[in-house]
């Protein structure tokens, strides 16, 4: 697995996770993998957060990263509606910070619409959703509904967040359609928007869920490496299983 390009998940690999007593701390790890000449992104399936965010996340947590090296569901929903080349009434449910990496990422597409009048509607994390806003959505004429993700919920220091894909599930209902989920485990990051040297299949995943990460690189045909023992989940199983960021350098850098 010599220079690899690796892909890190964020939260519950990188952030929100203490490493085992007597290994070595994460940004330590990833500066060496670095210097090994593997090409490092971070991938995180949160639309709540930017590019500039993320980055003094994983500063503030010792671990150098460049704003180019990260990527985010909020940008894949963006390239896609961009790729797709055509307008769309847009209806978000979901954070500003969402809204704002949409219009940022193809706002000349995009006309900003109520819930009953969308022919579109991007779906993802919001606690405040309300059942007002679901009956408008109802009444919209079978707009495409897109997911940013499933995830049921997220680690937040020694707590769990519900997490978009509770939002997700109650947008589905209303609308009686099924959403197109382009954040993990679609592969779409990897293949048409993330910068990476090489194929998508020559990558190695390091996270923490089965059902996202581990799917994610069976998905794009790539390498799984599991941090811990993912939550007891039910899913695709990893190449590998570590307990320390640091057991990666004798995986990847032999």
């Amino acid at each position: 697995m010599r220079h690899a390009p690796l892909i890190f998940d964020l939260h519950g690999v990188l952030l929100g996770r203490r490493e085992p007593a007597g290994h070595l701390a994460a940004g330590e790890v990833l500066r060496l993998l670095r210097a090994a000449g593997h090409p490092v992104r971070f991938l995180t399936n949160s639309s709540s957060v930017g590019r500039p965010q993320v980055a003094k996340l994983l500063a503030d947590a010792g671990i150098a990263a460049e704003a180019e090296e990260i990527y985010t569901a909020a940008m894949t929903v963006a390239h896609y509606l961009r790729r797709c080349g055509r307008r769309r009434r847009l209806f978000v449910v979901g954070s500003d910070a969402l809204r704002a990496e949409l219009d940022a990422g193809c706002g000349e597409w995009l006309e900003w619409a109520r819930p009953e009048e969308a022919d579109t509607v991007v779906a993802s994390r919001d606690p405040g959703l309300d059942q007002d806003t679901l009956e408008r959505l109802a009444r919209s004429r079978l707009p495409q509904l897109i997911a940013t993700c499933r995830d049921r919920s997220f680690p937040d220091g020694d707590a769990h967040q519900a997490g978009p894909g509770v939002t997700v599930a109650r947008v589905e209902e209303a609308l009686e359609t099924r959403a197109l989920v382009l954040g993990k485990p679609n592969p779409y990051v990897l293949s048409s928007l993330m910068r990476l040297p090489g194929r998508a299949s020559d990558c190695v995943v390091i996270g923490d869920s089965l059902q996202q990460d581990v799917a994610l690189a069976r998905n794009a045909g790539a390498r799984a490496v599991l941090v811990g023992d993912g939550g007891g989940e039910d899913g695709p199983s990893p190449d590998y299983r570590v307990d320390a960021l640091d057991q990666l350098l004798h995986l990847l850098c032999r």
